[in-house]
């Protein structure tokens, strides 16, 4: 039987990985349209300042929730289960924007961060213990594209 190049799991993990930058890029692509839009065509109808400040501050803590989320999966839940779980409050996340609702709008913002911050930082812990595998061990130079998003 032929040996696999890589471990079956990297599949898995970087397709995961895929679906994940692709709806969070997406969405953050339409978010301030979305805000700004006149309600009638299905938007919030808020100026640029408030537009600007809600994104601003959705980024950032997109950016400061995966350290409790890392810290968690490594003490109490395990990289696999947050990382389900973060994928479970980010689709939730996502099909909560459709409620044109304001409050349903900062739940749904809440939910897609702690989603993202059980999510980012597990997955690419997988990844790298993927690769502690003696036998895939000389490629985890190659991996890090996976890591660095290019």
């Amino acid at each position: 039987m032929k040996e696999s190049k890589y471990s079956a799991g990297l599949f898995f993990l970087v397709f995961t990985e895929f679906w994940e930058r692709f709806g969070y890029y997406l969405m953050i692509g339409i978010f301030t349209l979305y805000m700004i839009s006149d309600p009638s065509k299905g938007g919030l109808g808020w100026d640029n300042s408030d537009a600007a400040d809600v994104f601003g501050t959705f980024i950032a803590l997109a950016y400061l929730t995966p350290f409790m989320g890392g810290l968690l999966a490594d003490l109490r839940l395990g990289y696999r289960f947050s990382i389900t779980l973060g994928g479970i409050l980010m689709g939730i996340g996502y099909c909560m924007l459709a409620i044109p609702e304001k409050w349903a709008f900062y739940t749904a913002l809440s939910v897609m961060v702690v989603g993202n911050g059980f999510f980012k930082p597990n997955i690419s812990t997988l990844l790298g213990n993927l690769f502690n595998d003696p036998r895939y061990r000389h490629k985890k130079t190659q991996a890090t594209i996976f890591l660095h998003g290019y």
